[in-house]
């Protein structure tokens, strides 16, 4: 595993923006390169989003990595949609449910989401790993570190993004991984709907429905409008003023409230294998 930044960008009205003459794909990419990201080694940078035709716009601008988000749990995914994702991210990340899918709290089962994806030649990042038992299925016994294990050693994820970066270091140090057929049973991942399996007829939760399927209707987007020329009104005073509003109200604070608004960038912690 290595220590990576994940920068999300979390706008979702890139084109709209991009109308209004603020290119948001550039603006995260001289921030980063402010920042010093773009000549620094030790950390690798990955840029991830949710939206296809942001990504599209980033690829060929950059060297760093890019992960597409799907925001939604999902039971698989259509070899179409696979390709389609190939073709503008490196990296896919997942919830935990599309890995492995819960039922009130128990494992109910595992899907193939990780196996298709890496067959495609794409890593797999699982989000979001805590710390704190409620955010655990009752099959990882309370423990953050049985959680991991069952997903790297049980699934063959290739990372985890974790609000809790102490806890997967030590997992990544961890002189057990490496024991091959000596690994103490202590090691052995959870084996999903094991638990399930042990509760009585009676108190069996309710099953549920599957997962959908990510199909290319959910990937798919139109491209990103090219950033649109700003234009501007001399005044008498030889100043220059700012276009009215299409409505007639000032524009003054717009300038300023649209380049704070238009990137969300958050910084988490994510350790690939």
């Amino acid at each position: 595993m290595h220590n990576t930044v994940i920068v999300l960008f979390g706008h979702k009205n890139a084109a709209y923006l991009a109308k209004q003459g603020f290119g948001v794909t550039d603006a995260v990419l001289k921030a980063l390169n402010e920042a010093g990201y773009d000549k620094q080694t030790t950390q690798k940078v990955m840029i991830q989003s949710s939206s296809s035709s942001v990504l599209m716009k980033f690829k060929g601008k950059t060297n760093y990595q890019l992960v597409y988000k799907i925001d939604e749990d999902i039971g698989g995914a259509q070899s179409s949609t696979i390709d389609d994702i190939k073709r503008f991210a490196s990296a896919v990340v997942i919830s935990k449910d599309s890995v492995f899918p819960e039922n009130s709290a128990f494992l109910a089962g595992a899907t193939d989401v990780v196996s298709r994806l890496q067959a495609a030649n794409l890593s797999v990042l699982v989000q979001t790993f805590s710390n704190e038992f409620t955010s655990q299925a009752w099959d990882f016994f309370s423990d953050a570190t049985v959680e991991i294990n069952s997903f790297y050693a049980g699934a063959g994820i290739n990372g985890v993004i974790t609000d809790f970066p102490k806890t997967s270091d030590r997992y990544r140090r961890n002189r057990c991984l490496k024991r091959g057929n000596k690994t103490p049973t202590y090691m052995i991942p959870a084996q999903p709907g094991g638990l399930l399996q042990l509760v009585t007829t009676d108190y069996l939760p309710p099953a549920e429905a599957p997962k959908p399927y990510l199909t290319e209707s959910d990937v798919v987007e139109p491209p990103l409008p090219p950033v649109a020329k700003t234009t501007s009104i001399s005044t008498p005073s030889g100043t220059v003023a700012a276009a009215p509003a299409p409505n007639g109200q000032p524009k003054v604070a717009a300038s300023i409230i649209v380049p704070l608004m238009a990137v969300l960038l958050a910084m988490y912690y994510c350790f690939e294998i």
